[in-house]
């Protein structure tokens, strides 16, 4: 009898400690990206983002690109701007928002329709969602602001959007 609830204790702890990662869903709801930067170095089981930062790669990576919700290869993500769910230290999913334009200082660009201004960022409609610098967000709260289709200037080193137009 001993035997058998040993073996049960470990057969429940060892499912315990298993947890599949929640899998994104492509559908517009807003993607809150727990980190997000250039990346520097990716294989397929580990991603180094700028900074130093890295994360180990999850076995069922959902890897996308922002504008159009479709599958990219993991490793051609080398050197653009990512955004990434993390669950433990590992990469659940990964968006590519896009590549990093070298002018003073670096840009990213990124193309979507605004939705709304939430406390987050800036929302658009494929569920893209991109934090704002403090200038930026007192801008978008006017009633002028863009609104619909616009194109996002993002500063690659700050994580946040510096400029938004109408596109």
């Amino acid at each position: 009898m001993a035997l058998v609830a040993l073996a049960v204790a470990g057969l429940l702890a060892g499912g315990c400690g298993r947890r599949t990662p929640p899998a994104v869903v492509l559908d517009g709801r807003p993607r809150l990206p727990d980190v997000e930067g250039v990346v520097q170095q990716v294989s397929f089981t580990s991603v180094e983002l700028d900074g130093g930062r890295r994360y180990r790669i999850t076995r069922d990576l959902q890897c996308f690109s922002t504008s159009t919700l479709q599958a990219v290869p993991l490793l051609e993500r080398q050197g653009q701007y990512v955004q990434m769910g993390v669950d433990h230290g590992r990469v659940v999913w990964m968006a590519a928002v896009g590549g990093v334009v070298p002018v003073t200082p670096p840009a990213v660009y990124y193309r979507g329709e605004l939705v709304r201004v939430s406390r987050a960022g800036a929302v658009f409609r494929d569920g893209t969602v991109v934090a704002l610098s403090p200038e930026l967000r007192a801008s978008l709260s006017k009633p002028s602001a863009a609104r619909g289709r616009v194109l996002v200037r993002i500063d690659p080193a700050r994580h946040v959007a510096v400029g938004i137009t109408p596109s």
